[in-house]
Parts: structure tokens; C-alpha cells; sequence
């Protein structure tokens, strides 16, 4: 069944997912984190700002939600912002995060980004997960 991105039944999934997949667990290795990514409205295709949370800590994912605030989550070791159709690339596959974030199509406003740049396969190894995701977007008509 489908889910709606970007909800808490979408973050939900994807961790769930990566739970699942032994290969997360390998190139997750000893990375520990917790990312809110912060998807920015964009009109007629998102009407607000979604917030989405998960912690990564050795080799599993954890604590996937959506939030109403950042307020909600002040121990967050990465915040990630972009606008919408630049994160559902991402999502979708079709743009490599670290990509994005080294052009500034997305931006790092908390954490440091040498840290995230030495976990390209973790990124990858997220981004295709996040792409095999049965889900809908607000801006599909």
C-alpha cells in the first residue's frame, strides 16, 4: 500500500526497511546520528513545512517520526533542508543527497558536513532505499 511522502508513515517505512536489510546494517556500520530533514514548501506542490526525523546508530534506525517543530527534537545532530521537489528527487532516486548538499540544492543548517561526506555508501545505501518506497507525492495528480 501506498504512503504518503513526506508523513510519518513514509520516515516510518523507511526505517523499517532498513531495518530489514542486512546490507543497512553493514554500511551502517559504527555512524551514529539522528537527521531531521526539512522539507520546505514549494506552491502547488506542498502546502507546508514537513519535518522528518530518524536516528542511525550502528547499523539500525530508530526513533522515525514526523514532527511538528524543531522545537521537538533539540538533540538532533544533523538538520537538513531543502526545498520539496529537490528532496523528492532525492527520495525518488533521481539526486544523490550528498550531491545536493554540496551544491546547495539542500543545506546542512546543523552538523557537520565532512562528517556526512565520509558516508557516501550509508547516503547511497538510504537514497535507494528510500526509492523502492510504494509511495505517493502531493504534487502527483
Amino acid at each position: 500500500m501506498a504512503v504518503r511522502y513526506p508523513s510519518d508513515e513514509w520516515i516510518k517505512e523507511l526505517s523499517r526497511i532498513c531495518n530489514e536489510d542486512p546490507e543497512f546494517k553493514t554500511v551502517a556500520g559504527k555512524f551514529s546520528g539522528k537527521f531531521i530533514f526539512q522539507v520546505e514548501p514549494e506552491e502547488g506542490k506542498l502546502d507546508q513545512t514537513a519535518l522528518l526525523s530518524v536516528r542511525v546508530e550502528h547499523g539500525t534506525t530508530s526513533e522515525a517520526r514526523a514532527l511538528s517543530s524543531l522545537d521537538e527534537c533539540p538533540d538532533a545532530d544533523y538538520v537538513v533542508t531543502g526545498k520539496y521537489s529537490v528532496w523528492k528527487n532525492v527520495v525518488q532516486g533521481k539526486q544523490e543527497p550528498l550531491r545536493a548538499i554540496m551544491t546547495r540544492k539542500l543545506k546542512l543548517v546543523k552538523g557537520k558536513q565532512l562528517n556526512l561526506l565520509k558516508e557516501v555508501k550509508l547516503a547511497l545505501k538510504i537514497m535507494n532505499t528510500s526509492a523502492g518506497i510504494d509511495a505517493v507525492y502531493p504534487d502527483d495528480r
